[in-house]
């Protein structure tokens, strides 16, 4: 066959398995569970949260809505270096909602959320948030764009107790390097036992041996928020015992550190 007859035959050819290689594609990512990441104007530690979206892309298709601040700053297209998105406009944002059940601030700011931890819904990030809330969804907010550490005492507390209020609201707080374990191991339920003598403790934490002080055991491997430590202090409880490995948010060791609240691991 000469080149013009076997011309057609290849292009027809090519077609076709570039029309399967994008329905395989296609295929992939209807598999996947579909998250929404709003990317505010924070930058603190971006490198290692990118980090960890690269990690939950195996696991996750995502969508992905990006303000104003974080597009001057970043931008988006720093972003699609790392990870694969589906690009959300803020006239999508209610249609992204309804096709996901968790929403990620990967970079969330002081600003954002102050509005939102008082119901200010006028900036896209604090309307997303209000929404994944009302809504019912699974929010989680990584704070390392909010230095409290490096602020003044006084500034420092107010500010987390904007975050606080967050935590209070359902949003579970966590640093960038815990972001793909602390969805990955996540779960809808939250359970904590008191423990109200030493025997009982010890069938909670393994061979592990206690004081007399009682003291709550949390017995789930959800991440442990400000909310948990609050409850265990306003019980009159010193110390909270959590599996090992479970996940404790900034604001809970915050709060655990200002109430005198010791946290402990059992042992396996």
């Amino acid at each position: 066959m000469n080149q013009e007859v076997l011309k057609p035959i290849i292009d027809t050819i090519t077609r076709e398995v570039i029309k399967r290689l994008k329905d395989r594609i296609n295929e992939q990512k209807e598999q996947k569970k579909k998250l929404l990441l709003v990317f505010t104007g924070g930058t603190g530690n971006f490198d290692k949260v990118m980090s960890q979206l690269i990690t939950l892309s195996q696991e996750y298709h995502f969508l992905a809505l990006f303000t104003p601040a974080f597009e001057k700053a970043i931008g988006r297209e720093k972003v699609r270096q790392d990870i694969e998105f589906e690009d959300v406009s803020k006239e999508g944002l209610y249609d992204a909602l309804s096709k996901i059940d968790t929403v990620i601030f990967p970079t969330l700011t002081q600003n954002t959320a102050a509005k939102a931890s008082i119901g200010i819904r006028d900036s896209l990030g604090s309307e997303a948030l209000a929404c994944g809330l009302l809504l019912k969804k699974k929010v989680i907010a990584v704070t390392d764009s909010i230095p409290l550490r490096s602020m003044p005492v006084a500034y420092g507390r107010m500010v987390g107790e904007i975050l606080k209020r967050l935590e209070q609201l359902g949003v579970y707080m966590c640093e960038g390097e815990e972001l793909s374990e602390i969805l990955l191991k996540r779960n809808d339920s939250v359970s904590i036992k008191q423990a109200v003598n030493t025997t009982a403790a010890k069938e909670s934490v393994s061979s592990e041996k206690l004081t007399q002080t009682e003291a709550f055991v949390f017995e789930e491997k959800n991440p442990v928020t400000a909310d948990v430590i609050y409850k265990a202090a306003l019980e009159g409880y010193e110390r909270i015992i959590l599996k090992p490995k479970t996940i404790v948010t900034p604001m809970a060791k915050d709060t655990a550190k200002d109430k005198k609240i010791t946290i402990e691991w059992a042992v396996n």
